[in-house]
């Protein structure tokens, strides 16, 4: 598994949208919306997790599985979810993510390529996004929002970043 320390916190919601121009990072409305949410609280402290990228086959789920059927089994392997504020962060740490050549354009499922980062979800809404993903499009870094219903399947090659429990270490 890939793992990498990510640093996060210390910055408002503006100046990390600041930050994202400056980095010429792209973001859609509802990452935007995820992250103006009253659900997105951000620390005026720096901290850093460890996260690790995962399948969802690698998970046990050799055919896929819902969000929450993705949950259970991360905390089976002891992993644990990313707090909504490092998700966003996670982006800078990412920036050589590989791109995946769409030859037609993918509706209603999750874009190849993209890494999934997994956070609690704030609304059991299905009008309200679930969380972010990074990807690579044409060259630009992305951070996106999406929004899936609750019995959606995850193909069993989605990828996931979660945080690795400190507990799970020792």
């Amino acid at each position: 598994m890939k793992t990498k320390v990510i640093s996060y916190g210390a910055l408002s919601k503006e100046q990390l949208l600041d930050q994202f121009r400056r980095c010429s990072i792209q973001w859609n409305a509802f990452a935007e919306q995820l992250l103006f949410s009253t659900d997105c609280t951000v620390s005026h402290l720096n901290h850093s997790l460890l996260v690790t990228e995962i399948t969802v086959e690698a998970l046990g789920l050799k055919q896929g599985g819902t969000l929450e059927q993705i949950w259970q089994q991360a905390r089976l392997a002891g992993l644990a979810e990313c707090p909504l504020e490092a998700a966003f962060h996670c982006r800078f740490y990412y920036d050589d993510q590989p791109e995946e050549i769409l030859l037609d354009e993918v509706k209603n499922q999750h874009p190849p390529g993209a890494l999934v980062i997994y956070s609690k979800p704030i609304s059991k809404d299905e009008t309200v996004p679930k969380g972010l993903y990074l990807r690579k499009i044409k060259g630009e870094l992305w951070i996106r929002g999406y929004r899936c219903s609750s019995d959606y399947v995850w193909s069993a090659r989605d990828t996931f970043l979660f945080q690795v429990n400190a507990s799970s270490l020792a």
